[in-house]
This record gives structure tokens, C-alpha cells and sequence, in this order.
């Protein structure tokens, strides 16, 4: 899909971001292909290009391969920079830039004229195939692929990928073979053996490309994600400072409110309100209703029960049968602060989660999802799925449903063991940690009101797959909830 941006927003992006970028991050830069500097192709006496110059300094040109009709240099194209034109006959090919399974970020500046559309979908921008045999769809290889047949205007395309080789690989087809020939323009590749290691240097990449191709941002330039393992994690010195910041730079202030040890034999009424399938508060996600008795305190945690039980008529005839869980939610509305937990989801297809809500008013509903996990699911892959959203459900002015999701992907299955799972809210920023690590950051743009502190288990069958009865009943347990302002 691409993702495309109207000059004016553009701008602004532009504006919020600071200043234009004047080259992009180079720590990593492994190939760098640029259609405005005239110095870095070779072209013959038609004008056609020969071959592509790497700006990264590590020699990894691209040569064309025999086509038909080479790739063309069209000068003052984009913006009044040059773009090499593909007419889908022939590409460029470059040698293996790393044998080895490693982390690979790919950025690419494309786009399609109306003379230039119509033409098969699945072509492909990029493409690395390491693996001859088997298409550059199959990992360890892959492509960044066009799935369209229209026109766009200029555009960015983003890929992040952990342990694959990079390359042999192609530029504007399949790596192997003469299929998947893009028809259209390129503008410039940037492709690092590594992951963009903060949202700051995502993105210095976006805004060099913003600014000098005036180009299309995707609407998720403003999030970044972990790729790859967490490195060193930071080791516990303060049982009362966020994990993530154990010199207290944040000179934080410790909310006794919104703060829970689970140390005593049951949950304090007067600090959480437990759904009991009364009023209009939430049932919970059919078939599983929420009850009482699903949430206890016992050995120093919280535990939240997922189970299957039969259930009254009354109850059945509303959707809800079989299976029960449990929602826990604190009284009192916590704002901007960082929100610690110490927690291990439960092992089946059931979810667990800890997130901050509020809906009870009918033009302000908003939800951050600290983590959506399914701890034993129906693709084994997924029990390592950290799965991090925010979402804007209403404001005064819209009921539009806006979204901003993403996952990282864990070295052990989650539901494994206890770690510690942090959320720093911030006006400007929302950032989310694991083990006191930063797993993803992203600019807030809509999220300024109180919510409450929520842990639950639901049925999300169409998600993580349907619970399997024999790993019931599953427990989610929760050893600790603390919750910190920040300090002047």
C-alpha cells in the first residue's frame, strides 16, 4: 500500500520535525543510490544509464542487466532533481552486500505517471535473493513490492527486516529472473545493514527525503519500532524509580494512588472497580463474559483468570457461552506518567493486556494499549508477538477511528516468564519499554486525557485463534503496578 501526503501536511510535518535533514543517517548506510547526482551514473550515448553508482562507500554498484529498453536519467523530474525511468523491460543488479542473517532497513523514493500506469501489479522496487531457488517472497530473501497498477505521486517505501542476508539484489525487478519489472520512476535507495535505533534517526531519514523530494511521507514516518533483540538491559539499583531510568532523570514522583503491590489477600475496592457483568460497563468479548470471581490477589500478585464454565441463560442468549475472564480497572483516572508492570501472560490463545482507557464519555474515548499478548496462539510465531496501539475512538469533533499500532518481535515466547513492561506518557511523546528498554517511540498527537489503568484477558479468536480447553484455566499475573509523575 502507499502512503500518500498532501504538500500542506507535508510542510508541517516538515516544520514539527525541524529543520531539513541535509543527508541521511550514515552509520550502516551499505548502499545509497542517487538519481540527482549526475556523478554517480553512467550513462551511454542514448542516455541511458549503465550503471548505478553506490554513495555509501562500500562499492556496491548496481549494473543493468540486458533488457530491451534500459533505464532512462530524466533530468529536473522531482522537485528539480533527475530520477532513473524504468520502462518495465529491464532493471539494475547488484553483487551480495552481506552473507549473513543480520537486521536490514530498506528505503526507496518511487513513483507512476499517468502515462505510466496500467500496467501488472506486483512489481517490485526492491529485491534481495540469496536463496535462487525460491521467489524473493519466501524469506530469507524479500522485496519491497508494488501491489497497484495506477498512477501515485512520489512516495516512500519502508521496509524493516531481522536476521536475512542482503542481496544478490535487483533494483526494479526480481532479483533472479526478468519478472516483476517496475514501470515508473526511481528516485533514490537507501538500504542499512542495521535497524534505525531511535525515532529521531527514523526520522533524519524521512526528512532528508521530505525535503529533497518533496516527497509523499508514509503516514507512520512518525513511529519507530525495535527490530531485533534488546541488547543489554538495565539492572534494578531503585525498586521505586522506573527500571528505564534508574538515575532519575525524570526526577520522578512516586503516585501511591495508581500503584499496586498485590500484597495483600484481595484487591482493594476502594483503589479497583472489577466488571461484574451489571450496568453498562463492558460484558467483555463474546463468547467470554467478564466475572468477579475471575480476578483474585494471592501470593503477592495479581491474577486474572481465563476459563471455561458454563454460564446462566441469560447471559447465552446475549452471545456470551462457555468461557469467562476477568477486566480490572483502577477507580481513579491517571494522567501524563510513566506506568511500570511486572507481569507474565497467561499460556493459552486467550489475550493479556494492560493498557489505559477511557470511554465513559460518549465524545472523548480514548485507549492506549501498553501490551496485547497471546501467549500460546495459533501461529506459534506470535507467542512472541509484543503488540503495542493507541487509539482515538472519538473527540468532540470526529468519531473517526484513528489507530497508530505496531509490533515488536521477542527472542523468548512471552508468556514464558515475568519481565517488566514500562509506558512513559508524555505531551509530546509516548514511548513504550520492555526489561527497562525502549521498544517503541511515537509522537503524540492525540492523546491528552485522564484514562484509567486496565488489565483484562478476552477472547480474541479472530486474533490469536481460539483457546485451546486443555490449557484452561489460564492465569495472567501481574506482580506489581507503579505509576510515577515526572518531576520539574
Amino acid at each position: 500500500m502507499m502512503f500518500l501526503r498532501s504538500l500542506p501536511a507535508l510542510l508541517l510535518w516538515v516544520a514539527l520535525t525541524g529543520s531539513a535533514a541535509q543527508a541521511p543517517p550514515n552509520a550502516g548506510l551499505v548502499l545509497w543510490l542517487d538519481a540527482a547526482d549526475a556523478s554517480s551514473l553512467t550513462l551511454n550515448a542514448q542516455n541511458r544509464v549503465q550503471r548505478w553508482g553506490d554513495k555509501s562507500g562500500q562499492s556496491h554498484d548496481a549494473m543493468v542487466d540486458e533488457g530491451a529498453e534500459q533505464p532512462q536519467r530524466l533530468e529536473n523530474a522531482v522537485n528539480g532533481h533527475a530520477v532513473v525511468r524504468f520502462s518495465g523491460t529491464s532493471a539494475f543488479l547488484g553483487k551480495s552486500i552481506r552473507s549473513a542473517k543480520g537486521p536490514v532497513t530498506v528505503l526507496i523514493v518511487s513513483r507512476r505517471l499517468p502515462e505510466q500506469a496500467g500496467v501488472d501489479p506486483w512489481q517490485r522496487l526492491f529485491s534481495s535473493r540469496t536463496q535462487p531457488a525460491h521467489n524473493d517472497n519466501v524469506l530469507p530473501n524479500f522485496a519491497i513490492s508494488l501491489a497497484q497498477t495506477s498512477a501515485y505521486e512520489p512516495t516512500v517505501s519502508v521496509l524493516a527486516l531481522q536476521d536475512v542476508p542482503i542481496g544478490p539484489y535487483a533494483v526494479g525487478r526480481n532479483a533472479v529472473g526478468t519478472s516483476e519489472n517496475f514501470r515508473g520512476d526511481i528516485a533514490e535507495v537507501l538500504v542499512y545493514d542495521r535497524p534505525f535505533a531511535s525515532l529521531e534517526e527514523r526520522q533524519q531519514a524521512f526528512q532528508y527525503l521530505a525535503q529533497k523530494w518533496s516527497v509523499a511521507v508514509p503516514s507512520h514516518a512518525d513511529t519507530w519500532t525495535r527490530v531485533g533483540p534488546l541488547g543489554k538491559v538495565p539492572a534494578r539499583q531503585h525498586a521505586y524509580l522506573p527500571l528505564s531510568d534508574q538515575a532519575n532523570a525524570g526526577r520522578w514522583a512516586f503516585n501511591t494512588t495508581l500503584s499496586d503491590d498485590f500484597n495483600g489477600s484481595s484487591l482493594d475496592p476502594a483503589r479497583w472497580h472489577v466488571n461484574n457483568a451489571i450496568g453498562n460497563e463492558s460484558l467483555g468479548r463474546k463468547p467470554a463474559l467478564f466475572t468477579p470471581r475471575n480476578a483474585s490477589v494471592s501470593n503477592g500478585h495479581l491474577n486474572i483468570v481465563f476459563r471455561k464454565e458454563p454460564l446462566p441463560q441469560k447471559y447465552v442468549e446475549l452471545g456470551f457461552k462457555d468461557y469467562t475472564s476477568a477486566m480490572v480497572r483502577t477507580r481513579e483516572r491517571g494522567f501524563y506518567g510513566y506506568y511500570e508492570a511486572r507481569a507474565k501472560p497467561m499460556n493459552s490463545a486467550a489475550s493479556s493486556a494492560f493498557w489505559l482507557a477511557w470511554t465513559g464519555m460518549a465524545d472523548n474515548a480514548t485507549e492506549i494499549d501498553i501490551f496485547e499478548i497471546g501467549g500460546k496462539t495459533k501461529n506459534a510465531a506470535s507467542d512472541r508477538s509484543y503488540n503495542m496501539n493507541a487509539h482515538l475512538w472519538a473527540t468532540p469533533q470526529s468519531k473517526e477511528h484513528i489507530a497508530n499500532g505496531s509490533t515488536w518481535t521477542s527472542p523468548w515466547r512471552l508468556a514464558s516468564d515475568f519481565h517488566v513492561y514500562g509506558f512513559d506518557w508524555q505531551p509530546d511523546t509516548l514511548r513504550w519499554y520492555v526489561d527497562g528498554v525502549l521498544v517503541r517511540e511515537s509522537k503524540n498527537r492525540h492523546f491528552f486525557f485522564p484514562m484509567q489503568i486496565v488489565f483484562d484477558s478476552e477472547a480474541m479468536w479472530k486474533w490469536f485463534g481460539v483457546v485451546d480447553d486443555a490449557d484452561l484455566p489460564s492465569t495472567f499475573e501481574v506482580d506489581y503496578i507503579r505509576m510515577w509523575q515526572r518531576g520539574p
